[in-house]
Parts: C-alpha cells; structure tokens; sequence
C-alpha cells in the first residue's frame, strides 16, 4: 500500500511539475509575445502620412521661388530670406537683417501660410516685397496702403481682397475697407476685357 501511495504521491507531483511548468510557460508567453510584436511593429513599421517637416519645407520653399520671382518683378535687388516661424505676431512680416538694408527676413507664421493656396500666398509676398521697396525707396513711410499698391504691381487685386479676407478670419478680426488697405478698384481691375469682333 505504501508502495501505491508513493506512486500516486509522484504521479501527482508529475502532474504538479507538468501544471507548474505549463504555467511557467504561459507566463513566459504572456511576455515575450506582446514584447516580439512590438519589435517586429518598430522594425518593419512605415509612417502612413507625410512627416509634418516635409510639407512645411515644402511650402518655406515654394514661398522663396515666389520671393524671387517678385522681387525680378517689381525690381528690388535686396536679398529677402523666408523663415516659417510657429508664431508671428503679424503672421506675416518683414524686417531688414543689417543697417545698410541689403538684406531682408520675411517671417511666416506657419499656421497661416498653410491655409494658402498659390494666389493668396503670391499677394502675401507682394505685399511684404511692398514694404521692402518702401524700405529701400522711401524708408519713413511705411503704411499697408503703399506696400499693397506697390505689390498691386505684380499681383491682382482680387488676390489681396482673398488673402486679407482669410487674413481676418485666421485673427479673428472684422477688419477694414478693402479701399483703405488696396485702394478704390481700377475701372478694369479684375474685369476681363470684352472682345469686339468687328466681322467682315
């Protein structure tokens, strides 16, 4: 009888080492499991979107191109560097980098520059390209109304009417007359011209 209960007692503790064992291994699984997918997650993983910083490099140097091509335009020979910012008091501005004026830095806040489509953001640069003039033509009048006029040069007036409307939403602003800031509109400002067809 002895000799049974010996047996039995090492059945059970086989049964007992078998359970502790599977028991082990379950723990060891619940571990390393979620561990292994997590490496396999960060190794092989690819972002789905963009990354942020290439759409903001992206839009910095679309802005530069339209900097340069009005600056040729208007002309003004002054160097003027675009820098996107996460705030800008002025959301857009611009400010001579040395006392002689040869250089510029137009500032865009970021959250701004990326509601604009490509019209809206050339009126922007004329209108910053406007006060660059007036720095290097007529330091000591600095007012919206001549730096739009001068920037109406290379760019329609509907384009400034657009930015400054979005530009008042953006600070939540109700804003002025557009006469005040652009000026009263020319008599074929924005219309197009119709064309006669004198026949035979």
């Amino acid at each position: 009888m002895r000799a049974v209960r010996c047996a039995e007692q090492r059945q059970q503790s086989g049964d007992g080492m078998a359970v502790a064992t599977r028991t082990r291994w379950h723990s060891r699984r619940a571990v390393f499991e979620p561990a292994m997918v997590l490496a396999v997650v960060i190794l092989f993983a690819r972002p789905v979107a963009k990354d942020p910083e290439n759409t903001v490099t992206l839009r910095a140097k679309r802005a530069q191109a339209i900097v340069d091509q009005l600056r040729s335009a208007l002309p003004i020979s002054n160097e003027v560097f675009v820098k996107v910012v996460t705030y800008n008091p002025l959301v857009f501005s611009v400010q001579p980098l040395d006392s002689q004026k040869d250089h510029f830095l137009l500032t865009m806040e970021l959250g701004f520059l990326l509601t604009l489509n490509d019209d809206e953001l050339h009126a922007a640069v004329a209108h910053e390209l406007g006060h660059v003039w007036i720095y290097t033509h007529r330091p000591f009048l600095q007012t919206e109304r001549l730096a739009n006029d001068i920037g109406q040069r290379v760019v329609d007036r509907a384009n400034f009417e657009k930015i400054y409307s979005k530009l008042w939403i953006y600070e939540g602003s109700s804003g002025v007359p557009m006469d005040d800031l652009l000026g009263p509109p020319k008599a074929d400002s924005n219309t197009s011209k119709a064309i006669v067809d004198t026949g035979p």
